[in-house]
C-alpha cells in the first residue's frame, strides 16, 4: 500500500471560502462520525488575530465544546453538517484519507492511502474539475495496528475489524447491523454493544491526548 500526499486549492469548498475569512489554520484530529451530511470530530482552530473565539461556530457547526485554548488556539470537539459539496467529496475519498487534514495559506493539504489505481483516478478527478492539485509526496504505507488500538479489548478488536472490513462504517454502508450480527453469530444487540463501547474507548482517548 501507498501514502500520497496532496495540497489542494481551498477555495474548491464554499466552506473554506467562508472560514478562511476567521480562522488561521484549522486541522481535523480526527473524523468520528459521518452520517449523511451530519458530522463529529475533533479539530484544532488557530483563529486570525483580534477575532473573537465565538466566531469559529459558522453554518456548518451546530455544536462546538472547547476541550483546550492556549493563545488564539483552540482544540474542539464539533458536530455539525457538511456543506454539499464536502459531503460529496468525503464519501468519494473520505475512506482513503489520513488524518490530520490541515487548512492554512489559501490551501487544503492531506494523506490517502491506496494503490497507484486510486490515486491515479484522485488526480484524474482534480485535473477535470480544476483543484489545483499539487502532489507533495508518495511513499509506501503499512498502518501500525498497535498503539491506540491496543487499548481495545481482543473481542472488541476483532468485532471493530470484521466490521471495518465489511463496509459497516462505508456511507452509504454495505451491511447493516442486523446482516453484520448474522454473519459474526452473535445477537444485533451485543454487536451494537461491542461497537459503541470500542468507538467510546478510542474516542475517550483521542480527547485525553488533547485535552
Amino acid at each position: 500500500m501507498k501514502k500520497m500526499t496532496v495540497r489542494l486549492s481551498s477555495d474548491i469548498f464554499d466552506y473554506c471560502k467562508s472560514y478562511g475569512q476567521v480562522i488561521e489554520r484549522f486541522e481535523v484530529i480526527s473524523l468520528f462520525t459521518m452520517d449523511g451530511d451530519l458530522h463529529s470530530e475533533v479539530c484544532k482552530f488557530t483563529i486570525r488575530e483580534g477575532v473573537p473565539a465565538d466566531q469559529i461556530s459558522c453554518n456548518y457547526v451546530s455544536n462546538l465544546i472547547v476541550l483546550r485554548q492556549k493563545g488564539r488556539e483552540f482544540t474542539c470537539l464539533v458536530k455539525g453538517s457538511f456543506s454539499n459539496d464536502i459531503t460529496t467529496f468525503v464519501r468519494t475519498y473520505g475512506s482513503r484519507m489520513i488524518h490530520p487534514i490541515v487548512f492554512e495559506n489559501d490551501c487544503l493539504t492531506f494523506s490517502m492511502a491506496g494503490e497507484p489505481e486510486d490515486f491515479n483516478a484522485f488526480v484524474k478527478d482534480a485535473a477535470e474539475k480544476g483543484w489545483g492539485l499539487e502532489i507533495l509526496s508518495v511513499c509506501d504505507y503499512s498502518p501500525d495496528a498497535g498503539g491506540i488500538f491496543d487499548i481495545l479489548t481482543p473481542r472488541q478488536q476483532e468485532i471493530l475489524l470484521e466490521s471495518y472490513r465489511r463496509g459497516f462504517f462505508e456511507h452509504p454502508r454495505k451491511i447493516n447491523a442486523g446482516e453484520l450480527a448474522e454473519k459474526m453469530g452473535m445477537h444485533k444487540t451485543t454487536l451494537l454493544e461491542h461497537i459503541h463501547k470500542a468507538e467510546k474507548r478510542l474516542i475517550g482517548h483521542i480527547l485525553a491526548q488533547v485535552a
